[in-house]
C-alpha cells in the first residue's frame, strides 16, 4: 500500500525565469556606456563656453543630452533587467547592491509580470521601511495610566470628522479635522488634529477650536449651562504625528479666558504633555514596521 510522508516539506515553488534575459548583456552595458561617456564629452565641450554657442552648437547639444539620457537608461536597464536570468536572481542582485542593510523579501515572484516591476516594488518596500524606522526614532512614549489618564483607551473616547470650508478662515483649501474626545470626570478633553502634518498655520489652533465648538452647540441646547452662557470645562489638545523629519508633538492648550458662548477664542501658550495618548495616535502607528511589509498598489508601478 502506498503511503505519503506528512512531515514532508512542500515542494519548492518553480523558478521564474526573466523573460527579458540577454546573455549578452554586459557587451550591451559596455556599448551603451561607451555612447554615454562620449555624449558627455560633448556636453562638457559645449557647456564650457554656452555664451558663445552658435546655433549648430545649440543643436548639437540638444543631440548630446537625448543621447546621453537614451545610453544612460540602457546601462540602468542591462543592471537592472538583461543580467538575471530568473527573478530570483534579480531578488538576490537587489539585496545585496541597494537593501544590504534591511534585506527585502517578497512572497509570490509570480505575482510580477517583469523584472523591473519586482524590483521597484520592492524597492519601495525597502524605501518605507527605512522611512518608517526614522519615523520611530521620532515618536514619544504612549502615555502612563498614573501621569496621563485623558485619552487612555479608545473605548472611553468619541470621535468627530469635520471638513471646515476654506471660505470660513479664508484658507487655500477645505481643512479636514479629526477630533478625538474622552469626556472626563474633570471635564471634556478634546485633541485636535488635521490631515495636514502639522498645526502650524496662523490662528489655526483657534479655528480647530471654534470650529469644534460651532459643531457641537446644536447637541448642547437643551442643556441648562448653556442658557447660563457658560460652557463646561473642556481642555483642548493639538496632536502632531511623527514624519521623516519631525518629531511627534502633544501639546495642552493654555487660554488666556473661560470659554464663553459668543466671546472669541484667543490661546495664550502651549505646554507639551511630554507622552502621547494611545487613543490619539493614529492607527497606522500601530503595526509598526510590520502595517509596512506588503505594497500591493505599488505592484503596477
Amino acid at each position: 500500500m502506498h503511503t505519503t510522508n506528512a512531515s514532508a516539506p512542500p515542494p519548492h515553488p518553480p523558478i521564474k525565469l526573466n523573460p527579458d534575459y540577454h546573455a549578452d548583456w554586459e557587451q550591451l552595458h559596455g556599448d551603451a556606456n561607451a555612447r554615454r561617456e562620449a555624449a558627455w564629452a560633448v556636453k562638457a565641450r559645449l557647456m564650457s563656453h554656452l555664451s558663445d554657442l552658435t546655433d549648430t552648437d545649440r543643436a548639437d547639444l540638444a543631440k548630446a543630452e537625448v543621447e546621453w539620457e537614451a545610453a544612460h537608461q540602457l546601462c540602468m536597464l542591462c543592471l537592472d533587467t538583461y543580467q538575471h536570468r530568473t527573478f530570483e536572481e534579480a531578488m538576490t542582485w537587489l539585496n545585496q547592491t541597494f537593501c544590504s542593510t534591511a534585506p527585502v523579501s517578497v512572497a509570490d515572484l509570480h505575482a510580477f509580470s517583469d523584472v523591473r516591476q519586482l524590483i521597484k516594488a520592492a524597492y519601495r518596500i525597502h524605501s518605507r521601511r527605512l522611512e518608517m524606522k526614522s519615523i520611530e526614532r521620532n515618536m514619544l512614549d504612549l502615555s502612563d495610566t498614573d501621569s496621563f489618564s485623558p485619552f487612555f483607551t479608545f473605548a472611553d473616547c468619541s470621535t468627530l470628522e469635520v471638513t471646515i470650508p476654506s471660505h470660513h478662515y479664508r484658507t487655500a483649501s477645505d481643512i479636514h479635522a479629526h477630533y478625538t474626545i474622552d469626556e472626563a470626570d474633570d471635564g471634556m478633553h478634546v485633541a485636535m488634529q488635521t490631515a495636514r502634518r502639522s498645526i502650524g498655520a496662523i490662528n489655526a489652533r483657534e479655528m480647530l477650536i471654534e470650529e469644534f465648538l460651532r459643531q457641537r452647540v446644536s447637541q448642547w441646547m437643551e442643556r441648562r449651562w448653556f442658557f447660563a452662557k457658560k460652557l463646561p470645562p473642556i481642555t483642548f489638545y493639538t496632536y502632531n504625528p511623527p514624519s521623516e523629519f519631525i518629531k511627534e508633538s502633544f501639546n495642552r492648550v493654555e487660554l488666556r479666558a473661560p470659554l464663553n458662548r459668543g466671546k472669541p477664542i484667543s490661546v495664550a501658550e502651549w505646554s507639551s504633555v511630554g507622552c502621547v495618548p494611545a487613543a490619539v495616535r493614529p492607527n497606522w502607528l500601530h503595526g509598526g514596521l510590520a502595517d509596512w511589509g506588503t505594497f500591493d498598489d505599488d505592484a503596477n508601478t
